[in-house]
């Protein structure tokens, strides 16, 4: 099947009848060709090593893959599909507190990715161009970009609600999301196999919890719900935020009505307006009332502030406000937010507290880089990013200076001599990436995006920040220093069957199990410790089981 070619068929039939309800989506989940691109998907996800309450992660499934991927087309060709509970977890935030998170079941991952490439093209057709949030193509910037067109002098929009949904992705209707689902799709299969995925429930610590609203945690699906349960938002703004320039100025503005702008990220969204502070007054009680009636939400009165654009306000991580520059006049600035700021130092503190000394000093840096990488290119379209950039690169030198002084019990002076390198910290190929390499940019791409499901555009998929970004724990501490040691002890052989290797094609092995110690950390001395292949590696770790299994 040509999966891109149906993909874009769906779509512009979505276009070209807005009334249009689609059948048969069913028998495409279902497909072989469809489930395998799931799959592919799925599989280059970072959480796809984790496993869900079934305990079977990509790596397992992936030893048997057709065979799985039949049962799995078997079982919905049965109609015996049956959602697995998510495992609920608790990650710890930066700020000492923990965040749960929900992970499904892989074989449910595969099938919500599937469901999710039969439902957006679909959906795609009908979404509001002022909703930027978890969709292809589309990202912050671009939510940022238009609100920054319309806070310009000349347009005359001075008020700000920032709107604030309380616990919204907890809160879905159940019924009414189904309801909505079903003004486009006629497919009973499709839309049960939705509803088992909302009620699935909760599994934590092995007690199970039902789930009578929301969208399923962690569910791949769930962006993409929440964006159909909130494009009824969308289109209750419409009269008030898509209008040509002719009524915006002749009618609505002459009879003394105030204009509204819009920008919605998921649940985030701002409504500027250019009337008086009554008039935006009066639209945050129609949001309200509109959120309570027809979706069952509620609009927290307590976070969604009105505030004048000169006073500025925080949107998406990113501070907003209105100043004035010169011949330019008044222009929309946009700077690093005081929160994300704050949440970025905490991460890195957290990283480098004196409690993960044992961390190795390559997971360490590994950790570090891809915060501070995904952080920089998050914000980097900011107007002072160099500037902010610059101070924390400072910030985190030293806290890194600091870690590895207390780690190895050494002076600032011999940690410099030690370790730093062309401006940052490392050793041996391993570098500390700073904040200031990279630099401010502009944003000078059109927010608003062609469908690229009918445009047969290349799909892009915005990556948000980790909100609980591995900070380089390890399960056994300090095995990523250890391994270019003993593979340059054995002078990059495997000592079983003596064939060349590199880091990336072998395994450090203990030569007696770590189970064998009382203390774990015993394990890892240099004399226990040996370079396998990864063949000879699995042989030997499924040795050592079976001869365990017959120790009475």
């Amino acid at each position: 099947m040509n999966i891109g070619e149906m993909q874009r068929k769906l779509s512009l039939w979505a276009e070209q009848d807005t009334g249009r309800k689609f059948y048969g989506l069913f028998d495409l989940i279902r497909d072989m060709d469809w489930l395998r691109l799931a799959h592919d998907h799925v599989a280059q996800n970072a959480g796809s090593k984790t496993a869900g309450c079934d305990g079977l992660d990509m790596g397992a499934f992936d030893e048997n893959l057709e065979y799985n991927l039949l049962a799995l087309h078997g079982v919905l060709k049965a109609g015996t599909f049956e959602a697995c509970p998510v495992r609920r977890v608790y990650i710890p935030k930066a700020n000492g507190g923990v965040r749960p998170l929900g992970i499904p079941s892989i074989r449910d991952r595969i099938v919500q990715e599937a469901v999710r490439m039969v439902l957006e093209p679909i959906f795609e057709a009908d979404f509001s161009r002022f909703s930027f949030g978890f969709r292809p193509n589309r990202c912050t910037m671009d939510a940022i970009r238009h609100l920054q067109f319309h806070m310009r002098e000349f347009t005359k929009y001075f008020w700000v609600i920032e709107g604030d949904i309380s616990s919204y992705f907890d809160t879905i209707n159940h019924r009414k999301l189904m309801k909505l689902l079903g003004r486009r799709v006629d497919d009973d299969k499709l839309l049960d196999l939705i509803w088992g995925f909302l009620r699935a429930g909760v599994m934590e610590r092995k007690l199970f919890k039902d789930t009578t609203l929301g969208t399923p945690q962690g569910g791949i699906i769930s962006p993409l719900l929440a964006n159909v349960y909130l494009h009824e938002l969308d289109k209750f703004l419409e009269p008030y935020t898509d209008l040509s320039h002719h009524e915006k100025g002749c009618r609505r503005r002459e009879r003394g009505l105030a204009n509204f702008a819009y920008s919605r990220y998921a649940d985030d969204f701002v409504i500027l307006c250019n009337g008086t502070k009554g008039q935006t007054l009066e639209m945050r009680e129609k949001v309200r009332d509109f959120l309570a009636a027809s979706l069952r939400l509620t609009l927290s009165m307590e976070k969604t502030k009105v505030t004048h654009l000169n006073d500025g306000f925080d949107f998406l991580g990113f501070y907003l406000r209105r100043s004035r520059s010169g011949r330019e006049g008044m222009v929309a600035r946009v700077t690093i937010s005081d929160k994300a700021l704050t949440r970025h130092r905490d991460t890195l503190r957290t990283a480098t507290t004196p409690n993960t000394h044992q961390d190795s000093f390559a997971a360490k840096i590994l950790a570090l880089n891809r915060v501070i990488a995904g952080w920089c290119r998050y914000f980097q379209y900011t107007s002072k990013a160099s500037i902010q950039f610059g101070k924390l690169a400072n910030d985190t030198f030293w806290l890194v200076a600091h870690w590895l002084g207390r780690k190895h019990r050494l002076n600032m002076p011999d940690v410099l001599r030690k370790y730093a390198a062309e401006g940052s910290l490392g050793v041996d190929g391993t570098r500390l990436l700073r904040h200031d390499s990279f630099k401010t940019l502009r944003y000078i791409v059109s927010p608003y995006k062609p469908n690229p499901y009918t445009t047969q555009s290349a799909i892009e998929r915005e990556e948000l920040l980790d909100a609980a970004p591995w900070l380089g724990t390890e399960r056994r501490p300090g095995t990523m220093d250890l391994r270019p040691i003993v593979l340059a002890r054995d002078e990059g052989k495997c000592r079983l069957c003596h064939k060349p290797v590199i880091l990336a094609t072998s395994q450090m092995d203990h030569i007696r199990p770590v189970r064998c110690f009382k203390r774990p950390i015993d394990a890892n001395v240099l004399g226990n410790l040996w370079t396998l292949c990864i063949d000879c590696h699995r042989e030997k770790t499924e040795m050592d089981r079976q001869r365990e299994s017959r120790v009475p």
